[in-house]
Parts: C-alpha cells; structure tokens; sequence
C-alpha cells in the first residue's frame, strides 16, 4: 500500500504547487471544483485503506480518513478562498467516512480492484482540473504539452500500468501448497482482523490471541465443511459441543492455537459465544475458495 500512498502524496503536493503558483487566476468555481473533487478522492483512497486495515474498528478507520480527507480540502482551500476551504473540508470528511464504510464491507480480495478505481479516479480529477484553471493561461513549454490532446492519456496509461505491477499481497498467507496460517486477536468487542481467505482442502493453523480483558472465543458454523484437525488444549472447547461447529476458548492475555481442515467452498460466519459478545461486534467471515 505504501507505494499507493507516495503516488498519492506526490501528486496532491504537484497539485497544490499548481494550486498556489495560479491562485490569482482562479475564480470561485474553479476553486471549488478542484477543492471538493480532489478531496473527495482522497478521502475515498485513505478510507478505503484504513478500512481495510483497521477492519472490525469502524470508527478508527473512519476517524483516520476523515482527517485524511479534510486535511487536504482544507490545504487546498487556504490560497483560494473561505468557501473553497470549507467545501474542500467537508467534501474529503464525507469521501473519508464512505471509504472507511467501503474498507470495512468489502472484503479483503476486493479492496485492490476497487482501490484501483479511487486511484484512477483521483487522476482523472487531477488532470481536468489542472486543465481547466490553465486552460485560458498564456501557451508556455510546459502547458504546450499539458493541453496536448495526448497528455493525459499517456499519463493515466502510466497510471494504468504502474499499478497494474504493485506486488500486492494474498488475502491469506501461505506457509505452502496445503497450509495456512491465520493470527487472530480478539479485543473487546472485536475480531482483528474479522475476514479471512483461505483454499478448500488446506489445513488452517489458526492462532487465537485474547488481549481483551474477559474471555473470548471463536466459533464457525460450517456444518461438517470445516473440520478441527488438532488443537493445543481439549479444555477450549467447552466440552460437549456439536460435530457441525469449531471452536476455540482464549482466557485474557491468553494465546491457543488449532489446526483446521475447509473441505468445501463456501463462506462461513464465525463469531464469540459468550453472551451479548455477538451482539456487541464479535462477528466475522471465514471464504473458502477453489
């Protein structure tokens, strides 16, 4: 994500130099569009990653691409004027409170595609933006080559493809062809993270943190698709519990672990048993894919 968020940067910085050199040419509109488009973007970008980071903590993530989003409408809109400032913060508050929501909904394969989307999008504003404040400016080397029909598209090509190289990493971490591993705290009340992504017919080694302040457990309803292979104590189970569920007790500050087998796809809920912790946000999605 780093890279996304230097190409990000760079550009808003490139932008805002734009902004100010030409802040005596630029009216009302003008200063509003740029303000609110870019910040709104922006917003989206920083939300959506913070989301997906934070994910299980919405009002963490949404705090952060709040600040991401306001900040920078704020920033804009200081050389420009008092509405352009206000517009551009309360355009990135609201990009920055739809991209958290989008972070924590969609789920972890899902962010990069649509993080694309945020990131092209950002470029388009950017560039027809740019345009329009240069557009009856005085022909330099520089702008020549900046209105030149072809301009942008190469630039959105580089776009394109420089992001189509970024090594992002897989929803799940393998440890090889048949294993997975997957680390799981519990907080109260909460799973970090509550989404994960594994392969049919993999052992799962799930490790099981509590560093909440009461117990916790995990339990996940498969009936009979996903099996407990071995597990480091018989005492966290409960005793007695169904053959269509597993499951798994942490103490605080307690860490247990397990192995489980998916042996069909699917997606399949897990969530803590202790009463009224379900009900709190202890809640989450296990996808099993081909």
């Amino acid at each position: 994500m780093y890279q996304i968020l230097i190409y990000v940067g760079f550009a808003y910085v490139c932008f805002t130099w734009f902004i100010w050199r030409r802040k005596q040419g630029i009216d009302h509109m003008q200063g509003m569009m740029g303000t609110m488009s870019v910040s709104m973007t922006i917003g989206l970008i920083g939300g959506l990653i913070f989301g997906d980071v934070y994910r299980g903590d919405l009002y963490v993530s949404t705090m952060w691409g709040m600040l991401a989003g306001g900040l920078s409408g704020f920033l804009l809109g200081v050389p420009l004027s008092i509405l352009s400032m206000v517009e551009g913060i309360l355009s990135g508050v609201m990009g920055g409170m739809m991209g958290a929501m989008l972070g924590e909904m969609v789920p972890s394969e899902k962010v990069e595609s649509l993080l694309f989307v945020f990131v092209m999008l950002f470029t388009v504003c950017i560039l027809l933006v740019a345009k329009l404040i240069d557009f009856h400016k005085k022909e330099t080397k520089w702008s020549s080559f900046f209105h030149h029909p072809s301009t942008p598209a190469i630039l959105l090509l580089a776009v394109f493809f420089w992001y189509q190289s970024l090594p992002f990493p897989s929803p799940a971490l393998f440890a090889g062809d048949r294993t997975t591993e997957i680390n799981l705290t519990a907080v109260d009340f909460s799973y970090k993270p509550n989404q994960f992504t594994v392969k049919k017919d993999t052992e799962i080694k799930v490790v099981f943190q509590n560093d909440g302040n009461v117990e916790h457990d995990i339990q996940v309803v498969s009936y009979g698709k996903i099996v407990t292979i071995s597990e480091s104590s018989s005492e966290h189970r409960h005793g007695g519990m169904a053959k269509d569920v597993v499951h798994l007790h942490a103490r605080p500050g307690e860490s247990v672990e397990t192995v489980w087998k998916a042996l069909e796809e699917g997606t399949y809920e897990f969530y803590c048993t202790i009463p009224g912790h379900k009900e709190s946000g202890m809640i989450g999605r296990l996808q099993v894919t081909g």
